[in-house]
């Protein structure tokens, strides 16, 4: 019974996942009962996928060093829209100062409107030895500014996850999503990801060591897809040498 493995090299790390897909044909192999998905379990699913896309793309362009943004408004914007035009604005000016100093601006962003009438945009940006600091306060008039160094190279995995929370909430606030869950600069490496096809009929969870890696704490995950039915069996590993500072 063939299955896929999956492994997607991102910076530092290394995500390895063994999964059975329809796709190749599994004969033989039980597919639980699954039953059509509800709006609600879709939407969960949808989440996942976009905080692991946005996960390996974090792990492959940023590292400690680089800075996580928070970015108020002093006025309240109507919604996502306005803040939208006002963030894209910003985005134009910094990258000119970037370019000033002859540096490459790398950032992704999401916009948070909470349903108490918060709004924020969170932002990871490449620092480039710039006074990020001193870019924003020139580039952002729109209220205060936080930013703390990133330190958790080279697993980003928790900010992914909470740039989609805050995303989720901005399209539960507002009844749907207006335009993306997270917006990013078009100079960010595409994380390195390969498929194969084993023909075998042993089904393997069993976390392979890999020179120079080593598996990351909690990682490990086994079940059954929503989506297929069928089992997987995923990990981390984590370069050595380059671990949480």
């Amino acid at each position: 019974m063939p299955y896929v493995i999956e492994v997607c090299v991102a910076g530092g790390t290394m995500e390895i996942c063994r999964y059975y897909t329809p796709r190749i044909g599994v004969k033989g192999e039980k597919r639980e009962k699954r039953e059509k998905l509800t709006p609600e379990a879709q939407k969960r699913v949808n989440q996942r996928l976009a905080e692991k896309t946005l996960r390996r793309t974090m792990n492959e362009n940023f590292a400690n060093g680089d800075v996580l943004v928070r970015l108020d408004f002093r006025d309240r914007p109507a919604g996502s829209r306005e803040m939208q035009r006002l963030i894209a604005d910003a985005v134009k000016k910094m990258r000119r100062e970037y370019r000033k100093a002859g540096k490459p601006l790398r950032y992704i962003y999401v916009k948070e409107v909470g349903p108490r009438g918060g709004r924020h945009i969170h932002m990871v940006l490449g620092r480039e030895d710039m006074d990020v600091l001193a870019v924003l306060q020139k580039c952002w008039p729109h209220g205060g500014i936080h930013v703390d160094p990133m330190h958790t190279a080279p697993q980003f995995g928790q900010i992914a996850s909470y740039f989609i929370k805050y995303a989720s909430r901005t399209e539960e606030t507002e009844g749907k999503l207006v335009g993306k869950r997270w917006y990013a600069s078009r100079n960010l490496r595409k994380p390195k990801v390969t498929k194969r096809v084993v023909k075998s009929n042993r089904w393997r969870e069993k976390v392979r060591k890999r020179k120079g890696y080593q598996l990351e704490k909690g990682s490990v995950r086994s079940g059954v897809s929503e989506l297929t039915g069928y089992r997987y069996f995923s990990y981390t590993l984590i370069r050595q040498g380059v671990g949480s500072g």
